[in-house]
């Protein structure tokens, strides 16, 4: 091929490179060990009884004041099913209580269980997020650590949400590219 026409192509193919616009981003993934501890007579249960459920849901971060909302995790308590098959009479099983966090556990969904807030932790890499205003909220109502919330539905669904700067909490904001986690920790009861 003739080295004129090959000299003008070559210079149209690098400056089509050389003044591209482009964006870069960040992506995440990010994988916790499940906690559960679980209850001898209860379990508990995604909607509708499903196990395993889903414990984590994503963070909507507005900017670099660290102010967030968060997509909702819905959770449930259930009786447990008797080995046998059968649903426990007055919170006892004779034949005893299935086990493990599986589908063949799950009995009658408890509409008026009590769920409780043990602790509530903000992370940003490793910043003091001590005074972070950080609220997590059951059917829209915030919880308490170590307050008991009865519900009035069998299906509950939790949120978590920052709606101050960290500024303010922590004297600086944060940097783009920043990862924010919630953890908390639920407990859910029913008198047998």
């Amino acid at each position: 091929m003739n080295a004129k026409i090959l000299l003008p192509i070559a210079l149209l193919t690098l400056s089509g490179t050389a003044f591209a616009d482009d964006a870069t981003t960040t992506l995440h993934w990010k994988g916790i060990v499940p906690t559960v501890v679980p209850g001898a007579g209860v379990i508990i249960t995604g909607p509708s009884g499903r196990v395993p459920y889903i414990d984590t849901a994503g963070l909507d971060v507005k900017d670099t004041t660290g102010v967030f909302t968060s997509d909702q995790i819905s959770l449930e308590l259930h009786y447990r099913l008797c080995t046998d098959g059968s649903a426990p009479a007055e919170g006892a099983c004779a034949s005893g209580f299935v086990q493990g966090e599986v589908a063949e556990a799950v009995g009658d969904i408890i509409p008026d269980a009590s769920w409780t807030m043990s602790s509530l932790e903000t992370v940003i890499g490793t910043l003091d997020t001590t005074g972070v205003g950080t609220v997590v909220k059951m059917e829209g109502a915030p919880m308490e650590k170590s307050k008991p919330i009865v519900a009035t539905t069998g299906t509950v669904t939790f949120t978590t949400e920052n709606t101050e700067s960290v500024e303010t909490a922590m004297g600086t904001e944060l940097k783009p590219g920043q990862n924010i986690e919630v953890h908390t920790v639920i407990n859910s009861a029913k008198a047998i």
